[in-house]
């Protein structure tokens, strides 16, 4: 195929844009806050995980306590009854003994209560504790998500913008090339992860970064300047500058 001195330069220029809009979208993919907005949202989903069990947990735990109130307010309410009773002095010996025996019993049991409702509101003030802690976790994990978020969405519109730059001009190279020269490069690229055409800069291919053997530096050099050559290892557009 034969291509002008300059139409092969505009090829160049079309593989330097090239780059740059592949360093640019790798660039993209690779921002470091889209790492780290993955690693906050795992720890807000094992911080939101926690708080559901730990309300669940001070539900069970405030139930518990309504119960063991009602048990505590039960037998307080039986004692007054009962030390009423003796204090009236409306009963007989016999009762009154069996009396004092019950309210002895009744405050055993009084006292029993009430120690497991201070060891359910000791466990409650602790689960509560918890939950607060998760609460305020979950808010500033939030609010550097938010931070994090507006950051990427900041360094995503700047090199979206350089994207589409570099896009305008690609396009603006592409009108000025050949039909056919420009569907090679096409075409040579897309089978060549993204480079269709390189510099040849001594005797090496700066796609390939292969040295070209003597022989065939003989050859290129025998021929005209509009003769379009292809690197013989990565067959990719040759240009000469």
């Amino acid at each position: 195929m034969q291509a002008s001195v300059a139409q092969q330069s505009l090829i160049l220029e079309m593989q330097s844009l090239d780059n740059e809009i592949m360093q640019a979208n790798t660039k993209l993919k690779s921002l470091p806050e889209i790492e780290q907005l993955l690693h906050i949202d795992k720890r807000i989903t094992t911080a939101t995980d926690e708080l559901a069990v730990v309300k669940s947990e001070a539900d069970q735990i405030a139930l518990e306590l309504r119960r063991g109130e009602v048990d505590v307010e039960t037998v307080t309410d039986r004692i007054k009854k009962d030390e009423a009773r003796l204090a009236s002095g409306n009963a007989t010996p016999k009762e009154l003994e069996q009396l004092q025996h019950e309210v002895g019993t009744l405050k055993k049991r009084q006292e029993s209560l009430e120690e497991i409702e201070l060891e359910i509101m000791i466990r409650s003030d602790a689960i509560t504790s918890r939950s607060n802690t998760l609460t305020t976790d979950l808010a500033s994990l939030q609010t550097l998500k938010d931070e994090i978020a507006g950051r990427l969405k900041t360094a995503t519109d700047e090199i979206n913008k350089v994207i589409a730059d570099k896009n305008t001009a690609r396009n603006l190279v592409a009108n000025q090339i050949e039909k056919p020269l420009l569907e090679l490069y096409e075409k040579i690229r897309g089978n060549g992860g993204g480079v269709g055409a390189a510099a040849l800069v001594g005797n090496k291919c700066n796609g390939c970064n292969l040295a070209i053997n003597a022989v065939e530096m003989d050859r290129i050099k025998s021929l005209a300047k509009d003769e379009l050559l292809r690197c013989e290892e990565c067959r990719r557009i040759l240009v000469r500058i």
